[in-house]
């Protein structure tokens, strides 16, 4: 897909350049206002809030007549969301990590791992429930292609544009950020601990083999950062476009321009704990040069 998108860019680019009347260089930066709306609604994915990135970027633009230009970007953008509070998260992951990784730290001889995942996994079929503060951070490098329309303030050396396209992006790092101490429990009523899950002939076996087995799944925990770039789709692609003013001065571009961008596909590899979205409001002040 990559070579795909070089080939045709190039393409596209090339065939513009012929007929552009002026090439320009620029740079962009700016804030990001996230969000992750649901695609498939579950407790884990539902009810993200914004969040504040940054975005930041190089471009070049190619002037094929006085009204119409050609935007091509490579850009940074942090996108993602938050939420605070009691709210569910993944038991898939809390297997992985805590079970599968780490049996150890209940006590449990490593001959016995095997039979007592089951009754683990059993046991966290739903998610779990804790109150912390909870941010779920991506790092994208994304590439638009913009079609631009602008026209001058007069004879003032202001102009008005508008611009939109398509854009694919590449995750480059995505990590869950949870803060704080909480008990897990087992709905978001906080009545009950984890420990309330297990089946009830779990209950029979499992202290006899590790007897503070109650108090270990009831007791709080520390919540820390966790790498979740495994989870998530490599690629996504969707629709971004602007609207902005601009300053000229001799050859150099001072710009305004305020926007937002879309993203088509769910960025998670599996559903099965809902999946999310990924857009953005964004505002951004620039710099451009000309060439000619």
């Amino acid at each position: 897909m990559k070579k795909i998108l070089i080939s045709s860019v190039f393409i596209v680019l090339t065939i513009c350049g012929l007929y552009a009347q002026d090439v320009k260089f620029g740079i962009r930066g700016g804030m990001n206002m996230a969000g992750m709306p649901t695609a498939k609604s579950s407790p884990v994915s539902d009810d993200y809030n914004m969040r504040i990135a940054s975005g930041w970027g190089i471009f070049t633009e190619l002037q094929v007549n006085p009204a119409v230009s050609l935007r091509l970007g490579v850009e940074y953008s942090g996108l993602g969301g938050k939420k605070n509070g009691v709210q569910a998260f993944s038991t898939q992951r809390l297997i992985t990590e805590e079970l599968s990784n780490n049996l150890g730290f209940m006590g449990i001889p490593s001959e016995l791992e095997e039979v007592l995942e089951p009754l683990f996994l059993w046991a966290t079929m739903n998610p779990y429930y804790a109150e912390v503060d909870n941010s779920i951070k991506f790092n994208y490098v994304k590439v638009p292609l913009l079609a631009q329309f602008g026209r001058d303030v007069g004879v003032s050396p202001w102009r008005v544009y508008v611009n939109a396209g398509p854009f694919v992006s590449f995750i480059l790092a995505s990590k869950q950020v949870a803060e704080g101490t909480s008990t897990r429990y087992s709905d978001a009523t906080r009545q009950e601990t984890l420990w309330v899950e297990f089946p009830t002939i779990a209950k029979f076996i499992v202290p006899n083999i590790i007897p503070d087995i109650e108090e270990k799944l009831s007791e709080p925990v520390d919540f820390s950062e966790t790498n979740i770039t495994g989870e998530m789709k490599s690629t996504n692609f969707g629709i971004t476009g602007n609207i902005g003013i601009r300053y000229q001065r001799n050859k150099s571009f001072f710009f305004l321009e305020a926007g937002g961008n879309f993203g088509f596909f769910t960025v998670q590899e599996s559903n099965a704990n809902g999946s999310n979205r990924l857009g953005a409001i964004s505002v951004m002040a620039g710099y451009s040069f000309s060439l000619f």
